[in-house]
């Protein structure tokens, strides 16, 4: 049928007297490089699984771990906050804290009548910078204002979120 083709047996030169000696290659096994390669690729494989189940573990109870520190600026002991009925805005100035950038922040006016959010992104303050803020609000579509709440956007790790338990509200509304 096929010709029988004999292969070379491998020769290994022996140390103490130079000769040459035919072994046979009977041995079958792993070699030290695939044995590195393969405790590297375990290695690999069981640290993106540790991480991947530490960052959910992270997702899970976070709900903005970090304390912010944002908060209405206080002049001579007042809260900067403010309606103009004429112009039809609200304005605030806020202040940010000294442990992370805020990314922005979402105003929710509650009126009697409706309840109305904007989400301002231009607000980027970095540690311990104030934003002075102006919201158009018509209390004639919306009802007079009954509760101002002012939320943080940041962003922690590759997400932005918005930190709604460190929200602040102020319910008394002067007139500019």
């Amino acid at each position: 049928m096929f010709p029988c083709i004999e292969l070379p047996k491998s020769f290994i030169k022996e140390k103490l007297t130079g000769k040459l000696k035919m072994y046979p290659l009977t041995k079958k096994g792993i070699t030290p490089l695939m044995i590195g390669f393969l405790l590297v690729s375990f290695a690999v494989a069981v640290s993106v699984v540790v991480m991947n189940l530490g960052s959910a573990e992270v997702e899970e109870e976070a709900e903005c771990a970090i304390d912010i520190g944002l908060r209405f600026s206080k002049i001579g002991g007042e809260e900067q906050v403010c309606y103009d009925a004429a112009k039809k805005i609200f304005s605030f100035s806020v202040e940010n804290g000294i442990n992370i950038n805020v990314n922005g922040i979402v105003v929710n006016i509650i009126g009697t009548q409706k309840a109305e959010s904007f989400e301002l992104n231009d607000a980027k303050m970095g540690k311990a910078a104030v934003y002075l803020g102006r919201v158009p609000y018509d209390t004639a579509a919306s009802g007079e204002i009954r509760q101002v709440k002012i939320s943080p956007k940041i962003i922690p790790q590759d997400e932005e979120e918005i930190c709604i338990d460190q929200a602040f509200v102020v319910e008394s509304v002067k007139p500019c």
